[in-house]
């Protein structure tokens, strides 16, 4: 057989029956690895040998069984080859799996209270889940001390609060942390810029991809600035009035530089989300329904601001608002789908009250809630 070698015993020392004279077929290479392709010729065959001679120690080996050993060797080292192959496959798809395992699952600096300890669903969605997280879990005990801990460090952190300066970190950890204590603007915009982040790296938990929160900055600005808007003068389209600073950039979602959209007004954002200091008293919510032409205030407090003078403050939103989407629209046929007439607000009196001092924090959960799509609770907030 092709790929073994077989010795024959000689029968007889007087018979001498000479063995069969070996050939190469065309194409075939010769035993010293020349003439390929050509058959044997008569120089290159050996001279008869009795068969008894087999047994002989200085016998050559035939170059028929020469050639089937080396083949056999070839073979064994290929089939070698494809073993080693096929071992180091089966070990690449085995890690291959292991990782894709892994990624599957939360390792543990990956899980916090912000996520709730879910796993491969926030991970790799395949369909709408919010709420993506548990807005209401509770704080991570580890974690507060190693915060509270890396306060210790801080050359501040046993000077009175009203004596540390605004730079400190014990300043801005300590009112955090301080029940009742009102929330300073660079707090809520801290918040914000939270809900902003998660918001870009996976929308998938938010009810909605068409939604832009806004700082405290935005009200500030749009507050101030009404006066200008109103004594400017319009032309004879209702337009070409002046608007805040800035006012495109949040139009155009390119503000915050560090978290941009990209989204349009409109076009692409049906809700936002504001916040509005109140006279440094009192913090409100907003959320602006472009679709519903529709802005409603959750205020925890209803008590702080008069009808009267809510009605102050919504005015720059309720009709500028409107108009940016008018004068900054890329076409006239997108700008006929608005029209310059103000939105209107209501400000609903069935929300969860709070204390004097938590407005703030409960400001930051109104717009949180509402953007995961879950009904605010109190008895859960911590």
């Amino acid at each position: 057989m092709v790929g073994t070698t077989t010795k024959r015993k000689g029968t007889s020392a007087q018979n001498t029956t000479p063995p069969p004279k070996p050939t190469l077929e065309p194409g075939s290479e010769s035993v010293n690895g020349t003439n390929a392709g050509r058959k044997s010729l008569p120089a290159d065959k050996g001279p008869d040998v009795p068969a008894d001679a087999s047994s002989s120690k200085d016998k050559s080996p035939e170059p028929s069984l020469v050639l089937l050993d080396k083949n056999q060797s070839t073979v064994s080292d290929l089939q070698k080859e494809d073993a080693r192959y096929l071992e180091k496959r089966d070990a690449a798809l085995a890690l291959c799996r292991a990782k894709s395992d892994r990624t599957r699952k939360l390792a543990a600096s990956q899980q916090s209270p912000y996520t709730a300890n879910s796993t491969a669903k926030m991970i790799i969605p395949n369909k709408k889940l919010y709420p993506g997280y548990n807005p209401f879990a509770p704080i991570d005990k580890k974690k507060l001390k190693e915060l509270a801990d890396w306060l210790k460090t801080c050359p501040h952190y046993r000077i009175p609060l009203d004596k540390k300066p605004r730079t400190s970190r014990t300043w801005w950890y300590q009112i955090l942390r301080t029940s009742l204590e009102w929330l300073e603007d660079c707090h809520i915009d801290a918040w914000i810029n939270v809900l902003r982040k998660r918001y870009h790296a996976n929308p998938q938990q938010i009810r909605s991809e068409r939604m832009y929160f806004l700082d405290h900055l935005f009200a500030q600005q749009w507050r101030f600035n009404y006066k200008d808007f109103k004594d400017s003068e319009p032309d004879h389209n209702g337009l070409g009035r002046r608007l805040p600073g800035g006012a495109w950039n949040y139009y155009a979602g390119t503000t915050p530089s560090f978290c941009q959209s990209n989204k349009v007004w409109g076009t692409d954002i049906d809700d936002v989300y504001v916040l509005v200091n109140y006279n440094d008293t009192h913090w409100i919510a907003m959320w602006i329904s472009i679709p519903k032409r529709y802005i409603v205030v959750w205020d925890s407090i209803c008590s702080s601001i008069s009808p009267e003078d809510l009605d102050v403050v919504m005015e720059p939103f309720l009709y500028m608002v409107p108009y940016l989407l008018v004068e900054c629209a890329s076409s006239d046929e997108q700008r006929a789908q608005y029209i310059l007439e103000p939105f209107t607000y209501e400000r609903p009196t069935n929300i969860h009250p709070a204390r004097a001092g938590d407005c703030g924090v409960y400001t930051l959960k109104y717009i949180e809630c509402h953007a995961l799509g879950i009904e605010f609770s109190k008895k859960n907030l911590c």
